[in-house]
C-alpha cells in the first residue's frame, strides 16, 4: 500500500510539472507575439507620418509654418498651399528656406522667359533656399488659374530667345537679286548679319507686292548661312500683280549656325517678273 501511494505522488508530481512546463511555453509565445505585434503597429505608424517624398507630418508641419513666417500675408491660402507641396517635391527642408517673394513679370529674372500668357492670370513666386553650406540657390513656383487659361493655349517657360533679322527692298526690280539689311546695305553671299550665339532659323516671312506678273512663274525667298543655300524658305506665286505674302515655321535644331555665321536672303525668280516693296523676316532662336 505504501509503495502505492508513493508511486501515485510520483506520477502526480510527473503531471504537475508538465503542466507548469505547458503554461511557460505558453506565456513565452504570448510574449513574442505581442512583440511582433508592436513592431508591426510601430512600422505602420510611421509609413502613415510619411509621404512619398520620404517627409514626416511634423516635417510638412515645419514646412507649412516657415512658408508662412517668411512669406506672411503675401500668400492667399490655395497658392500658399501649392508652395508648399512643390517645395516638399524639391526636398528643401523648412530650416533651409531664406524667403519667398512675388516676381514682377514685367521684369523677369534672365532665366525666366514667359510667352503666351496673360499675365493677369499668373503668378511667380521665388524661393531663395539654401542648397550647401553657404550656398544660396533660387527655385520658381508658377500659379495660374487652369480656369481662365483655358482658352488661352499652352504656357512657354523657357530660356530660348527669339530675335528677327530684317531684310528688304522697296525699289522696283526684275529678276534675282539679294535683300538689303534693316540699315540699308545690299547683302551678297558672306554679306549679311553675322550671328553673336550658338542657335536655329525657326521661322520666315515674306510680303512684296507683285506689279508684273508672269503666268506659271513664282518667286522664291532663299536663306543663305555663309555661301550655303539652306533648305527652309518662302513661295510666292507671281502668276497675278497685287500684294502677295508667304510664311513658314520649323522645329529648333533643324538647321543651326554658329558664333560667326553669316545669314542673308536672295530673291530668286524670272528675270520677267517685276516687284516691289519686299519686307522679310528671319526669326532665329538662341539659347543663351
Amino acid at each position: 500500500m505504501v509503495k502505492n501511494k508513493k508511486l501515485l505522488n510520483i506520477v502526480n508530481n510527473k503531471k504537475g510539472k508538465s503542466i507548469l512546463t505547458i503554461l511557460s511555453i505558453v506565456i513565452i509565445l504570448a510574449v513574442i507575439i505581442s512583440s511582433f505585434a508592436v513592431l508591426a503597429q510601430e512600422g505602420n505608424d510611421n509609413a502613415s507620418d510619411s509621404g512619398d517624398n520620404g517627409l514626416t507630418l511634423q516635417e510638412k508641419q515645419d514646412i507649412k509654418q516657415k512658408v508662412k513666417e517668411v512669406a506672411g500675408e503675401r500668400l492667399a491660402q490655395e497658392t500658399q498651399k501649392y508652395v508648399e507641396e512643390f517645395v516638399e517635391k524639391r526636398g528643401i527642408g523648412a530650416e533651409d528656406i531664406n524667403n519667398i517673394s512675388e516676381v514682377d513679370i514685367s521684369n523677369l529674372p534672365q532665366d525666366v522667359n514667359i510667352e503666351n500668357v496673360n499675365d493677369a492670370n499668373l503668378a511667380i513666386y521665388q524661393v531663395d533656399y539654401n542648397e550647401t553650406a553657404g550656398a544660396n540657390e533660387q527655385i520658381f513656383v508658377i500659379t495660374y488659374s487652369s480656369k481662365k487659361l483655358g482658352d488661352q493655349g499652352d504656357i512657354i517657360v523657357a530660356k530660348d530667345k527669339r530675335q528677327f533679322l530684317h531684310f528688304g527692298l522697296s525699289d522696283e526690280t526684275a529678276g534675282s537679286t539679294f535683300l538689303e539689311t534693316a540699315t540699308g546695305v545690299p547683302g551678297s553671299i558672306g554679306v549679311g548679319y553675322v550671328m553673336i550665339r550658338h542657335g536655329s532659323i525657326t521661322g520666315l516671312s515674306t510680303l512684296l507686292e507683285v506689279i508684273d506678273a508672269v503666268e506659271d512663274e513664282d518667286i522664291e525667298v532663299i536663306v543663305y548661312k555663309n555661301d550655303e543655300v539652306i533648305r527652309f524658305g518662302n513661295v510666292i506665286y507671281a502668276s497675278l500683280d497685287g500684294i502677295k505674302k508667304d510664311y513658314d515655321v520649323q522645329s529648333k535644331g533643324v538647321v543651326e549656325f554658329e558664333p560667326g555665321d553669316v545669314v542673308s536672303v536672295f530673291i530668286n525668280t524670272d528675270n520677267l517678273v517685276k516687284y516691289k516693296n519686299v519686307i522679310t523676316m528671319v526669326e532665329i532662336t538662341t539659347t543663351e
